[in-house]
């Protein structure tokens, strides 16, 4: 009887694996790639959906696996079922936490998500994305009378300040401003301030460094830094440290 309930359990548990590891590796590759992925709320729902799929799921079918019983075949349905919702709300909850824009506001990026953004706001077509869309660079620009009264809707209930996309521009347009915004190089690369991630970084990165602009990015778990190529814009990396330490004077 054990080693049929083994069996049973192996198999499900393989099955169960293979699922998850299909539909976890989709969503990050489109939802959240790197260096996003540990700035967000990830990996609090993905142990949920993990642990009820990986280990509670082939653990109620060890305990009720038994061939001579006649209720077998509805009570490995009811887990499976079980699986099938706890995986839905994790990739539903995902869905709505992952980023949508990374968005330029005042002297940092911001990581906004999908359930606070409204694209269709936006007044530019290259931003009026789908929100099944990955993270998209955006610019805001906001006057001092806006941002109060943007701020007052937010303390009211609102939604965040960076998350009001009919006040984006496009990214690549304003460069040259979020370039003014570098971090200070010198006290990032001070040995006495370097980090693992920091390290790490220059161990990659160390001939090409000068090429980069550094710029705080808030994220919804962690801040960090993300860095840009100077030329392109493109996003290279983030380095998990806290940004606010390396401000220019």
């Amino acid at each position: 009887m054990f080693k049929n309930r083994f069996k049973a359990s192996f198999l499900h548990l393989l099955l169960s694996a293979i699922t998850i590891s299909l539909t976890f590796l989709i969503i990050v590759l489109l939802w959240f790639p790197a260096p996003f992925l540990e700035l967000t709320n990830f990996k609090d729902i993905a142990t949920i959906v993990i642990t009820v799929d990986l280990i509670l799921g082939p653990l109620l079918t060890f305990v009720v696996f038994n061939p001579k019983k006649k209720s077998l075949k509805k009570d490995l349905a009811f887990i499976v079922s079980i699986q099938i919702f706890a995986l839905f709300y994790g990739v539903y909850t995902l869905f709505l936490i992952h980023p949508l824009y990374i968005t330029f506001h005042g002297n940092a990026f911001n990581i906004v998500i999908a359930k606070q953004a409204n694209p269709k706001e936006s007044k530019y077509d290259e931003l009026k994305i789908s929100k099944l869309s990955k993270p998209t660079l955006a610019y805001m620009e906001t006057t001092k009378k806006t941002r109060d009264k943007l701020f007052a809707s937010t303390i009211n209930g609102g939604k965040d300040i960076e998350a009001h996309t009919e006040f984006y521009k496009p990214y690549e347009e304003h460069l040259e401003t979020i370039l003014k915004n570098s971090l200070d190089t010198v006290k990032l690369f001070d040995k006495k301030n370097l980090t693992p991630s920091s390290e790490k970084f220059l161990k990659l990165y160390n001939h090409t460094k000068d090429n980069y602009a550094y710029l705080p990015l808030i994220g919804t778990s962690s801040n960090a830094i993300i860095v840009l190529d100077k030329n392109t814009a493109e996003v290279i990396t983030a380095i998990n440290t806290d940004p606010w330490k390396f401000t220019k004077n």
